[in-house]
C-alpha cells in the first residue's frame, strides 16, 4: 500500500514531465517553421532584388553606350558646327573687304567729281538719276540755231578751266530743243539740231584747249524739256532751247569690283 502510494506521485510526475516536452517541441517545432518560411521569402526578395539590379546594370550599361554615342555626335556637330562658323566667318570677311573696295572706290570716283566741280564754283544736281551741272549761267539759243552768243564765253570759260584742271573728268554735252519741229537745208529735225547744239559748245570747248577725249556731244530733240508749263509759250520754248552738261564719274573699276563680287 505504502509502494503505491508512491507510485502514484512519480507517474504523474512522469506525464506532467513528458506533456511540457512535447509542447515545447511543438512550439520550438512552429517557430522553425516559421522561420524556415521567413527565410524563404527573404530569399525571394533577395533574388528579385537581384534581378532588378540585374536589369538596371543593363538599363545603366545601354544608357551610358547611349550618352558616350550622343557625346560623340555633339562632338562632330561641335566640329561640324565650328567648320561652317571659321567658313561663315571667312565669306563675312571676304564680303566686307568687297564692301569697303566698292565704298572706297565709290568715294574716290565721286569725291574727286565734288572737288572739281566745287572749284569751279559750279554745284551738281541730280537729274533722273544722272548728275548734271546745275550752271549758273544756263547756254541757252535761238529758234532754230545751234550758234553760241557772246553771253556763253563766260560759261565755257568755266567748263574749259574745270576740265584743264581735271584731265581725269569727262562731261557729255546734251543738246535739247523746244516742241516745234524743224525741218531745213541744214536740219533735218529736232535730232538734228539738238545734236549740232551740242557739237557747238564740244567744238569751241576743244578750241579752248580741252582734251577731245574728255568730252561726248549728244542729243535729245523736244524730248526731255526742262520746263513743262505751257509748251507754246515764248518762256517755255526758250527755257527747253538749251543744252545740259551731264557728269560722267570714272566708274570703271566699279564695274570691275562688282562683277568680282556678283561671281564670288
Amino acid at each position: 500500500m505504502r509502494l503505491k502510494n508512491l507510485l502514484l506521485p512519480c507517474l504523474l510526475i512522469f506525464l506532467a514531465t513528458s506533456c511540457v516536452s512535447k509542447k515545447k517541441f511543438t512550439a520550438l517545432e512552429a517557430e522553425k517553421n516559421a522561420l524556415s518560411q521567413s527565410l524563404s521569402n527573404l530569399e525571394e526578395k533577395v533574388d528579385m532584388i537581384q534581378e532588378e539590379n540585374t536589369k538596371l546594370n543593363a538599363d545603366k550599361s545601354d544608357l551610358t553606350a547611349k550618352v558616350a554615342s550622343v557625346e560623340d555626335q555633339l562632338s562632330t556637330q561641335k566640329k561640324d558646327t565650328d567648320m561652317r562658323l571659321a567658313e561663315m566667318n571667312t565669306q563675312v570677311e571676304n564680303k566686307q573687304e568687297q564692301i569697303n573696295s566698292l565704298r572706297n572706290e565709290l568715294q574716290s570716283a565721286f569725291s574727286d567729281v565734288e572737288k572739281a566741280v566745287s572749284e569751279s564754283g559750279q554745284r551738281i544736281t541730280e537729274i533722273e538719276d544722272m548728275l548734271y551741272l546745275d550752271l549758273e549761267n544756263p547756254i541757252n539759243f535761238s529758234s532754230g540755231s545751234a550758234r553760241l552768243s557772246r553771253e556763253d564765253n563766260e560759261t565755257l570759260d568755266e567748263l574749259a578751266d574745270m576740265l584743264n584742271k581735271n584731265p581725269g573728268m569727262s562731261l557729255i554735252i546734251e543738246g535739247h530743243t523746244d516742241d516745234r519741229p524743224i525741218n531745213t537745208a541744214r536740219y533735218k529735225d529736232n535730232w538734228d539740231l539738238s545734236v549740232a547744239r551740242s557739237i557747238s559748245i564740244v567744238r569751241k570747248l576743244i578750241a579752248m584747249g580741252v582734251n577731245p577725249k574728255q568730252l561726248t556731244a549728244a542729243g535729245k530733240a523736244e524730248f526731255a524739256p526742262r520746263v513743262t508749263g505751257d509748251p507754246k509759250s515764248a518762256e517755255t520754248r526758250a527755257a527747253n532751247r538749251r543744252s545740259e552738261v551731264m557728269i560722267v564719274p570714272q566708274i570703271g573699276k566699279l564695274y570691275d569690283l562688282s562683277k568680282k563680287k556678283s561671281g564670288s
